[in-house]
Parts: C-alpha cells; structure tokens; sequence
C-alpha cells in the first residue's frame, strides 16, 4: 500500500488531523490485546488505527474488505490521495467492485470534480445501485455540472421519507428550477421540508420557488425562516468548533475493529476475529456483541 498514518503529536489549535507515513516492513503490526487500556486522547486512538490498518493489510492482504477498511481509515485521516490509490489497485484486479467505483466518486465530490465524479458514480450505480444513497450523491453531482434533467430523472424516483429522501428531494427542487418548473420545484422543497423542518436551505429553495410563482407574501414567510435557522446554524456551528473529535474517533474505530473481525473470520480465523471484536467493545460500549457474520459492505466505516 502507498502510506498510513500516524497521529500528529505536536501542539493542536486546530480541529486534529492524520499525517501520513510510511508503513514499516517486518510483518503485520500487533493490534492491542482486548484488555489493553483504552487511549484516551486524539493522537492515541489515532495511532491504534494506524496500527489496525498496517495490521489488516498484512494479515488479509487478497481481501478487498482489507482495501476498503484501510482506505475508509486514510479517507479519515484527510488522505484521500492514499485511499484513492488503493482503491484503484483493486479495481485494477477487479473492474466490477462497485464499492470502489463509489468511493472514488465521493472523493472526487470532496475536491470538486463534479463531472469526473458524474462519471464513476454512474457506473458504481450500474453494478450496485443499492450502495448508501448513491442517487442522491449523482443526482447532486449531475446537477452541479449543469446536467439538471438527467439529474432530475435521477433523484426524483429514489425519494425516500428520512434525511437522506429531504436532501435528495432538496436536490430535485433545484433542478426542477433549473428546467422552469417551480411549481415541481415548489413541492420538492416542501416536501424535503416535511421530512426535515430544520433544513435551512430547503426553506431558501421554497422562497425561491414561491417568488417565482408570483406568491410574495408566502415567499416572504419561507424567507424568514431560513433567516432565523441560518442564524442558528451559525450559533452551533461556532459550538461545534470546541467539540472534542476523540469521541467521534472512538466510536470510528470501534467500527473499524468489528470490520476487521468479520474480515479474518471470512478466513476463517475466528479466535483472530473474536479478539477484534472484543478490542473494539472495549473502545466503545456501544458497538454490538462480537459477529463474525460476513460484512455486508467493504467499508465498514462504524456510521
């Protein structure tokens, strides 16, 4: 594999990151016994999932489980060249894998390549098209390359009643205005907005619509709104700032342990997989009883 990461050690006034380095040589790293102490900061829990991913790689290096989870710990890290590069040495061996189209595509979503990104999520839905939310993600990047009726045939027959249907339907309102139809417009906004009354900018596409239908004092209504959860948003946002990331982590690896199991128990080393499951309870309380069912996706990212 092309790198891995470490945790940065030095002094953060910023959010903390991952920093690539290179794998050593000399066989699998050792993952923690179940019983070892938990880290407890950033830059602890950081370096174990390093450890994990060099350990993964070696010990199941033919698996493409073991491409998607130490890819989805590099994406993590913000190394989305690392993860890119391993993702397609597997589609080099296996130009079906799916998975691999897909996260190439959200990467490419990531740094603004919309119409590259167009064109692996496309083809990720062709082999796959029940991977997460995949006509929400191309529906999005159609429409940002200004391809909004393919966009619009796209989004608008997988709208669902969750989160994921409120922004698909978000999405499908702007291009219903694109293509002039702001009544469409008009009622995809509405109805992301009933799946998700806090949606900020589905209360401004709402506004937009109704202005454009000549409705001003309606208009007027949905733009006030916006206004005040915009502000809002703007109050949690700078909350958010001060959070602390080593929770998220945690909870991130302890998903990332539990994938790691169900991969060496497809090889059927299930006193392996027992310990790594048992390592990942151990990190968060919250991650299930140790499974060593397959893992129904590669990237077992613990969402």
């Amino acid at each position: 594999m092309a790198s891995l990461f470490v945790a940065s050690t030095g002094r953060r006034t910023t959010p903390p990151t991952l920093r690539r380095a290179t794998a050593q040589p000399g066989g699998p790293a050792r993952f923690p016994a179940p019983t070892a102490a938990v880290p407890e900061g950033y830059a602890g829990l950081a370096g174990e999932a390093q450890t994990l991913a060099a350990w993964i790689v070696a010990r199941h290096p033919d698996r493409p489980q073991s491409t998607a989870l130490v890819a989805t710990i590099a994406a993590e890290g913000g190394d989305q060249e690392t993860a890119a590069t391993l993702w397609r040495a597997q589609l080099e061996r296996d130009p079906e894998t799916a998975e691999g189209w897909y996260r190439l595509g959200l990467y490419a979503v990531k740094e603004g390549r919309d119409a590259e990104a167009a064109e692996w999520l496309e083809r990720a839905r062709r082999l796959d098209p029940n991977l997460p939310d995949i006509q929400g993600h191309l529906g999005r990047c159609l429409l940002k390359s200004d391809r909004f009726d393919e966009a619009a045939i796209v989004l608008e027959p997988a709208i669902g009643d969750d989160r994921g249907g409120a922004v698909r339907l978000f999405h499908l309102g702007h291009a219903r205005l694109r293509q002039g139809k702001h009544t469409e417009a008009q009622a995809a906004f509405q109805g992301a907005i009933d799946r998700a009354p806090s949606y900020t900018g589905a209360w401004y596409g709402l506004a937009t619509a109704l202005s454009r239908l000549g409705l001003a004092n309606d208009a007027e209504r949905a733009l006030t709104e916006f206004r005040r959860l915009k502000a809002h948003d703007a109050g949690t946002a700078a909350r958010n700032l001060s959070r602390d990331d080593s929770a998220r982590l945690r909870r991130l690896l302890a998903g990332w342990y539990a994938a790691a199991g169900r991969i060496a128990a497809l090889d059927g080393d299930h006193n392996e997989a027992e310990a790594l499951q048992l390592r990942g309870a151990a990190i968060d309380r919250s991650v299930p009883s140790p499974s060593t069912a397959p893992p129904s996706s590669a990237a077992g990212e613990g969402r």
